[in-house]
């Protein structure tokens, strides 16, 4: 039956009861099709108690073997403007901001089962080169567009007819590697089975077969050794997942919530299951919370001769690209909301410290636009956001990046990690900056790893790759910027210099101080990276050293 077909059938029983459809859409699922009634929402309890009956009638008729109906109800709403008050002039205040925060606030973390609003190419990915027949890890920081570029792989992979498996880490993250593995196994093997449909193929019926074998395993569970397991599915996969006749793409999300040392393990395991076979391996991680490979004991994929790397991580080295492509992904949510471009509710300064207090990550600069409105209707009459409403979101979002530092990190790291961003920035903002200068010497240095890290977590950015000194030949150095959290309250210090963003190009100013803002062209800003503190790694490992002791 199509489903026009099913349509009209619910349509039939909602009209015996007085219910009238808005529209109707329909999603589909490994194992189950879900039909999304929209009602008006007067009716949404009354249609809700019909979805038992609608459902059995659907499924009395549907022909599709290992396939369910459901259908559940939303209601519909008309969006009426309400009128505005004497005090809400602002199209800040207006019905349609309010919708945009609520689709920012929803929509900024994708997931499989809340994909992108629209997926935007990021011109530091690449669709091409994920979609592959090829092993991969994605990296890059949280919110950098990892699970969204997945996403879109997946659905691309799905569109030419290729079998998909989707699986998050953190569903993973509380059983030993073998335990994962079978969990993982048993669900790449459901979706191949599923995509077989009525098949009596021998290759096939084998699939079954091991299927059950996994889960029997997978349910006994105790020491397991999988060395034949594995050996077995390769066998059983090699006969299906052959060039020209079935791909298979398997999609491991958040990776790097998984136990670090049971990384290389799991990893090793899937790769020998889908061993010369067309199924290929999407993974999603941090880099630095990652251990694909253990040199030692051979055991994992190794770069690059097993996988290939995709690296998301963004700096702020060519603002202006990135603030070209981080407004066309936010025009796309207030085009949604029927409102014109970002520009029209914010300033030109604000739009450029955007970019400052997210870093370029896309995820961040989402919740922060979010944040920003709210600080903006905090003030009386406000028409735009400024500057200042970027400055107060991104001190509230500080929080937020703690407990992302807390989650991601071990609890022994987590002190040593927050005494190392103390020191920076209490360090940096004491010699008058809001950056700094790193000598490439000390990158072999342990505490470098520390500043890395907190790079990861968003506390820091860099902002030059390789910055020359002019009075010592060969010396050279990377230059970060503090996170806008971290001097988002510029009474901390008199005279601070501040770098900012407008239209893509660097600022300064020396906060609390009229009249002092420099626009620094690419020479201009060179010369000022170059009067930077520079960041001493020694000393800042004896202070992580002695304040965790």
């Amino acid at each position: 039956m199509s489903a026009s077909d099913y349509e009209s059938r619910i349509a039939r029983v909602l009209n015996d009861a007085d219910i009238s459809i808005v529209r109707v859409e329909e999603r589909s699922f490994p194992g189950e099709r879900w039909f999304l009634v929209w009602v008006n929402e007067d009716s949404i309890a009354a249609a809700q108690s019909l979805a038992g009956s609608i459902e059995q009638e659907l499924n009395s008729i549907h022909a599709t073997e290992n396939e369910s109906l459901a259908v559940t109800f939303r209601p519909h709403r008309l969006d009426v403007e309400k009128p505005r008050s004497a005090a809400q002039k602002s199209v800040l205040a207006s019905s349609k901001v309010d919708q945009l925060i609520q689709l920012l606030e929803a929509r900024s973390r994708t997931s499989d089962a809340l994909p992108s609003l629209k997926y935007m190419e990021d011109p530091r990915a690449s669709l091409a080169a994920i979609g592959a027949s090829r092993h991969h890890l994605v990296y890059g920081r949280r919110g950098v567009g990892k699970t969204a570029l997945l996403l879109e792989a997946k659905r691309l992979a799905e569109r030419d007819g290729y079998v998909t498996t989707w699986m998050n880490a953190h569903t993973l993250r509380l059983m030993d590697s073998s335990a994962a593995f079978l969990v993982v196994a048993e669900t790449v093997l459901t979706s191949l089975i599923q995509h077989a449909g009525t098949s009596k193929g021998d290759s096939f019926a084998r699939l079954k077969e091991v299927g059950e074998k996994v889960s029997d395993l997978r349910t006994a569970g105790g020491d397991l050794e999988l060395g034949e397991t594995i050996a077995e599915l390769n066998r059983a996969l090699r006969t299906v997942l052959r060039a020209g006749i079935v791909r298979l793409y398997l999609y491991l999300d958040d990776f790097y919530l998984f136990p670090l040392a049971s990384q290389p393990h799991l990893l090793d395991c899937l790769a020998g299951m889908l061993r010369d076979c067309d199924g290929w391996l999407k993974v999603a991680s941090i880099e630095r919370l990652t251990r694909p490979f253990e040199p030692s004991s051979h055991i994992g994929i190794e770069i690059p001769h097993d996988a290939s790397k995709i690296d998301l991580d963004v700096t702020l080295e060519d603002p202006a690209a990135t603030q070209k492509f981080l407004e066309s992904v936010l025009t796309n949510y207030t085009d949604t909301v029927g409102l014109a471009k970002p520009s029209s509710i914010t300033r030109s300064a604000a739009l450029g410290r955007l970019i400052l207090g997210s870093g370029g990550v896309p995820r961040d600069y989402l919740n922060l636009f979010a944040s920003s409105i709210v600080a903006a209707r905090s003030r009386t009459n406000a028409r735009e956001i400024g500057q200042e409403d970027v400055a107060d979101a991104a001190g509230k979002a500080a929080r937020g990046k703690l407990r992302d530092l807390e989650q991601d990190v071990s609890a022994d790291s987590t002190d040593s990690l927050i005494s190392a961003l103390e020191y920076i920035s209490s360090y940096v903002r004491g010699e008058g900056y809001t950056y700094f200068r790193v000598n490439v010497a000390q990158k072999s240095h342990p505490a470098y790893e520390s500043l890395a890290r907190l790079v990861d977590l968003r506390f820091a950015h860099l902002i030059q790759a390789t910055l020359s000194d002019q009075h010592r030949q060969g010396v050279k150095y990377e230059a970060y910027i503090l996170d806008l959290s971290q001097y988002s309250d510029v009474r901390l210090k008199r005279g601070l210099h501040v770098l900012d963003l407008e239209d893509g190009k660097w600022t300064l100013r020396l906060s609390g101080k009229a009249n002092t803002l420099k626009k620094l062209r690419s020479t201009l800003f060179r010369d000022e990276l170059r009067r930077s503190p520079v960041l001493d790694l020694e000393a800042l490992e004896r202070h992580v050293r002695l304040n965790t002791a």
